[in-house]
């Protein structure tokens, strides 16, 4: 090589790699095994957990945690839509009580169960898109408040509409029962509801891993920089509204027959709120913290009835609240992730592009 020439390669990315010294890179099988370990450790111990709750408890608490499993996959709705793909939104109740009624007024007039589910669908992507289309140019506090305008109507139609809903009064459900199996059975209500979101849990985690979920974590991000990328705005958020409204209304189809109640006040504002609660206490964009966040809203209540304290419970609440936005801004999953057993962090961080700690 000529005296004062620079090799072609020596400016550029793969040059100075070549030239930067190599760090020591941990063995990749040996880095896999020890993943694929604390893996099967963490299922082990789920299983062992859930296997314990099944043998252990009594009817009543059997119906309690699988409220939490039905919580737990409508909250993972909800953090598609706003710990994902950005979408502040206060109708998420709406969607629980849409699938509710469904399954209430679909019974009282006889409708066969495999009916009822399609129409859980079909009614979630109606009521999804509704609630999208109006909202694609807001943001923040004027989307929540517009999606909150939905949720009122819906109120405003349970409460008046007497000979549909049974008005502010309710309408019993009669447990569903297919194949020999009923949902009044606390022990088969525990095991189908755990199913249902075992199953919601996977397809949220593989949601993380696709393109679509890819495009929602940029349209959070900033859908300035998305749009510049070529990404259909309208398409990303209508797409999460509809994701989102199916698996509310899902859990709430269940949630009707596990309860055997149904009535307006159980999908107003204040469990629209409970919702957005639970995603954030748990950790917006994470699927663990959807689950955290459900068990927080449905088992603490019951801890407070339990010592006699119900009404402690809003303000303990919402000191744990505060403190969770001031020491845990990620929510529960992020703290977990600083402290000493942040080795667990492989199982608890988001599957793509959640917020936790770096």
């Amino acid at each position: 090589m000529p005296d004062g020439q620079i090799p072609e390669e020596a400016g550029t990315a793969d040059g100075i790699a070549a030239r930067a010294p190599s760090a020591p890179r941990p063995d990749g099988a040996l880095a896999g095994r020890r993943v694929e370990g604390r893996t099967l450790l963490t299922a082990a111990a789920v299983a062992v957990l859930l296997a314990a709750l099944y043998a252990g408890l009594g009817a009543y608490w059997l119906v309690v945690f699988a409220q939490v499993f039905l919580f737990a996959v409508a909250a993972m709705g909800l953090d598609i839509l706003f710990g994902r793909a950005g979408q502040l939104s206060l109708s998420h109740a709406s969607f629980y009580g849409l699938g509710a009624y469904v399954a209430a007024i679909g019974t009282a007039r006889g409708v066969w169960p495999g009916a009822q589910f399609v129409a859980v669908f079909v009614v979630a992507l109606v009521a999804g898109v509704v609630v999208a289309v109006p909202t694609l140019r807001l943001a923040g506090l004027r989307l929540a408040l517009v999606t909150l305008l939905f949720g009122e109507v819906f109120q405003w139609f349970l409460i008046t509409e007497v000979p549909i809903t049974g008005g502010s009064e309710g309408m019993s459900v009669p447990p569903l029962s297919v194949a020999g199996l009923s949902l009044g059975d606390p022990h088969t209500a525990f095991l189908v509801c755990l199913a249902l979101a075992l199953l919601a849990t996977a397809v949220t985690r593989q949601l993380g891993r696709t393109q679509a979920g890819r495009r929602m974590l940029a349209v959070r991000d900033s859908e300035l920089a998305a749009s510049a990328c070529g990404i259909d705005l309208a398409r990303i958020k209508i797409q999460a509204f509809i994701i989102a409204s199916v698996y509310a209304a899902v859990a709430g189809w269940f949630y009707a027959f596990v309860v055997g109640f149904v009535a307006p006040d159980n999908f107003g504002l204040f469990p629209a709120a409970y919702f957005l609660v639970a995603v954030i206490l748990g950790g917006a964009g994470t699927v663990m913290g959807a689950w955290l966040g459900a068990a927080y809203i449905v088992l603490a209540p019951q801890f407070f009835n339990v010592i006699g304290h119900p009404n402690l419970f809003p303000i303990l609440g919402g000191a744990l609240l505060v403190l969770v936005a001031l020491f845990m801004p990620d929510g529960l999953v992020g703290g977990i992730s600083r402290t000493p057993f942040a080795g667990i962090r492989v199982r608890l961080a988001p599957t793509s592009g959640g917020h936790h700690a770096p």
